[in-house]
């Protein structure tokens, strides 16, 4: 008996410790939020109920610097690899390009951080702004960020980014007469700067690797990511170090397109919705993915052969193995 009351005791003595600490602790609470703008915790209708539900959850989402680049190149496939790979539960990414180790560099990093989605721990965050690569001190500037940073670029056959390339700078002029020929704007000369601007991948490839190890640096070709997704992310997960999530069942060939799109019949589907900008009714990537590419006449298509293969054996040279690009087959 005498035993009893005093287990009953003992009880009465934590619970009344628990109960006097929580009350502390909500006292501690209540005059930092005051403090931030005059809200109380026990005001629920400001979401410090739910706030208070996510602590005592473990529930840590924040806004996370990212530990993975998309740095380049433009017109090559980076928009469909970040959204192909913010499928994975374990991105997040921000729908924007942010830019900045470019343009926004002055902002500082507290910018920078904000203008990354909330993450859990386990999560990575991936940011994506192809100009990074052709920028010597914007690359300079992510070293210093983060010199351990995992860095991935996206390539395509050279012929076919610069089709691309002109119909990207021509989007609205609708008028086929008020445009220039694809020769006119490459400056008629297959070795004109204007064209080695765009097919030159190895010097800025070599930029990154005077300031990053090659281990850090994942290298794919746009074309595997339109004819084979799966792949590709695999190629991706296992690069960042992310556990295999990604099945065929996700994507599905666009006959109308030509390429890959989302599979709106996965379940995986409805967690991309507000990720990713998509055409609703095909489950593919809107904007600007799909533009016609110019003709080019036989004579100069042969002119920019010759002139873009030395840069292509360079280039497979440089990241040590090929990429079987269409333009560059049996000439």
């Amino acid at each position: 008996m005498i035993k009893t009351q005093k287990f009953r005791v003992l009880v009465k003595v934590v619970v009344l410790a628990f109960l006097v600490g929580l009350a502390f602790n909500l006292f501690l609470y209540s005059s930092s939020s005051s403090d931030n703008g005059g809200q109380s915790f026990f005001s629920w209708s400001d979401g410090s109920l739910s706030r208070l539900m996510s602590m005592s959850s473990g529930d840590s989402k924040q806004q996370r610097f990212p530990k993975a680049l998309i740095i380049g190149f433009s017109k090559c496939g980076t928009t469909a690899l970040r959204a192909f790979v913010s499928l994975h539960p374990d991105i997040v990414s921000p729908l924007e390009e942010v830019r900045f180790f470019t343009l926004n560099y002055t902002k500082g990093l507290e910018w920078y951080r904000q203008k990354m989605p909330p993450s859990t721990p386990s999560q990575i965050t991936i940011e994506k702004t192809p100009f990074y690569i052709m920028d010597r001190e914007a690359l300079e500037r992510i070293r210093k960020f983060n010199e351990s940073i995992k860095l991935i670029i996206s390539i395509r056959d050279p012929i076919a980014r610069l089709q691309s390339q002109y119909a990207h700078t021509f989007r609205n002029v609708k008028d086929s007469a008020e445009r220039p020929s694809f020769k006119s704007w490459c400056q008629g000369d297959a070795f004109s700067e204007h064209v080695v601007r765009f097919i030159d991948y190895a010097t800025h490839i070599r930029s990154v690797y005077d300031l990053f190890p090659k281990s850090q640096v994942l290298v794919l070709s746009e074309e595997a990511l339109e004819n084979d997704p799966i792949s590709v992310m695999k190629d991706v997960e296992a690069f960042i170090g992310l556990r295999a999530y990604f099945s065929s069942y996700d994507f599905v060939f666009n006959e109308e397109k030509g390429f890959y799109c989302f599979n709106k019949t996965s379940p995986n589907y409805r967690s991309i919705i507000n990720s990713v900008k998509l055409n609703p009714d095909t489950g593919c990537i809107g904007g600007e993915k799909g533009r016609a590419h110019p003709e080019i006449e036989e004579e100069f298509f042969q002119q920019l052969v010759r002139a873009i293969r030395p840069h292509n054996e360079g280039l497979f040279s440089l990241i040590g193995k090929r990429f079987e690009w269409d333009n560059f087959k049996d000439s």
